[in-house]
């Protein structure tokens, strides 16, 4: 991650001030590796591996979240055109989000067109905020081209109903690929932001006034920051997990050592073997070398009157595996609990051995996280979308500061059944749902079976008479 300290130099203002602690920069580094599966506790000798547990989480919450959504800009076609190009990738932005504690969104012009950049964690500084709201940042950008490597820090900030844009552009060269670890004490030479063709026609500095908040938007994880509880950054939705992420990939080794150690072998003498006179190795049965382990031994000897077949064993140990499996899936349940997942959906679902009461608590916890990322995400959607209405009105596409969004995120798996049940239930007694029809949906009749049902509990009345989609009276005035 890039130095504070060699941002704020750059900048060579008084008013720039990184609002992010030296444990915050450590922490992002830490989930960073761990995204990139270079966790510290990997020890390929003792064969622990990334299990990719966190990329898992991450991505199952994001789905989860993002399975049914459907938002747009109602207000202006063309800004709900452009807004559908980040709605597009919003699953894999909102991924790295939950991994890294929060993302943010930055719409910006390229010819008649808006896009929006997706800047990561450990290339975004907030320099002002007022509570959780982030309302002033630097963004940091690079570019590599042969030896040489292009930075550039743009500052936003929004003050007073104006929000001001300025670029910086730096040149380090002698760049040689593939050392170069983010972590220069300077970002080289500045230079004209036109030095660079991606660059070009971008303003080094420029305002837009009549607005009422940032233009960029930053996506927050819901869990509270125990790293820097002042920071308005935020911390990943495994946080709380990641000692037990280590737990599960160290027992997960000794789960596959289990099964290297106890393969079956027969252990003999070399004597026992033909021997190859030009190697002079024992002559093993052809595809079934794994099979055999030999050593050498004296047998010239009597061997205090040991026999040949006493000097070849049979490995076949009996196999612990169920106990290390049972071990790492009992850790993968805890990494569901603390991550707000239900049961089963990274341990095995065959084993999860819970109570009616215990399986309707896990799928609320799902349930109850998944609201929380989408209440967050919509306060995102509605700061995106009022960004790239602004700068459609600068490209004339727009001629209203009035941005109108509409999101549904449907309801998916997210559906509390027992609620949805109850209010089921209340429109049958008002009389605004047919109580055949609650039996079809609650109790997995069919239609015929709970008309005939209800028309067995109602005296007098036969549904042959009722219309199928209307349970009300028909009523003759003369």
């Amino acid at each position: 991650m890039f130095p504070t300290t060699t941002i704020k130099r750059a900048f060579n203002v008084d008013d720039i001030d990184i609002a992010i602690s030296n444990d915050m920069i450590n922490s992002i580094e830490l989930w960073n590796n761990i995204m990139e599966n270079k966790q510290p506790w990997l020890n390929k000798e003792n064969g622990v591996k990334s299990l990719a547990l966190a990329q898992g989480i991450c991505e199952e919450l994001s789905k989860t979240s993002t399975r049914e959504l459907v938002s747009k800009v109602t207000s202006n076609e063309y800004v709900n055109k452009e807004y559908q190009k980040f709605i597009k990738n919003l699953n894999e932005d909102l991924q790295w989000g939950l991994a890294e504690g929060g993302i943010a969104f930055k719409p910006y012009i390229d010819g008649n067109q808006i896009y929006v950049d997706a800047v990561h964690a450990d290339s975004f500084f907030p320099v002002g905020f007022k509570g959780k709201k982030i309302t002033a940042a630097v963004f940091v950008e690079q570019i590599f081209k042969g030896k040489n490597v292009y930075t550039r820090l743009e500052y936003q900030k929004y003050e007073n109903g104006v929000h001001t844009f300025e670029n910086y552009a730096f040149v380090r060269k002698d760049y040689a690929r593939g050392n170069y670890q983010n972590s220069y004490n300077d970002f080289g030479n500045q230079i004209a932001l036109d030095t660079v063709p991606d660059w070009k026609g971008m303003e080094e500095h420029f305002e837009i006034s009549g607005v009422d908040r940032p233009l960029f938007g930053y996506f927050r994880v819901p869990i509270i920051n125990t790293i820097d509880k002042n920071s308005p950054l935020g911390v990943p939705c495994y946080v709380k997990a990641i000692d037990l992420i280590k737990d599960a990939e160290e027992q997960y080794s000794r789960y596959i050592w289990e099964f290297i150690g106890g393969e079956m072998a027969v252990e003999a003498i070399s004597d026992a073997f033909e021997m190859n006179p030009y190697t002079n190795k024992p002559e093993l049965p052809v595809g079934k070398r794994r099979l055999f382990r030999t050593y050498d031994i004296d047998t010239t000897s009597n061997n205090n009157g040991i026999s040949i077949t006493e000097l070849i064993k049979v490995h076949a140990p009996q196999l612990r595996d169920t106990n290390y499996a049972s071990g790492f899936n009992n850790i993968l349940k805890r990494i569901e609990f603390e991550c707000g997942l239900s049961y089963g959906d990274l341990s095995d679902p065959q084993q999860v051995e819970k109570t009616a009461e215990e399986i309707k608590s896990s799928k609320q916890r799902k349930f109850d996280t998944v609201s929380a990322i989408q209440d967050n995400m919509n306060n995102v959607l509605e700061d995106l979308a009022y960004a790239i209405n602004v700068m459609a009105i600068g490209l004339g596409k727009s001629n209203s500061m009035e941005c109108i969004v509409e999101t549904d995120w449907g309801d998916s798996i997210l559906v509390d059944s027992e609620k949805q049940r109850n209010i089921d239930l209340q429109e049958v007694n008002a009389g605004l749902m047919p109580e055949w029809k609650y039996k079809v949906k609650w109790q997995g009749m069919t239609e015929e079976e709970a008309k005939r049902e209800v028309a067995e509990s109602t005296e007098g009345i036969g549904y042959e008479d009722i219309d199928e989609d209307d349970n009300e009276d028909n009523v003759n005035v003369n």
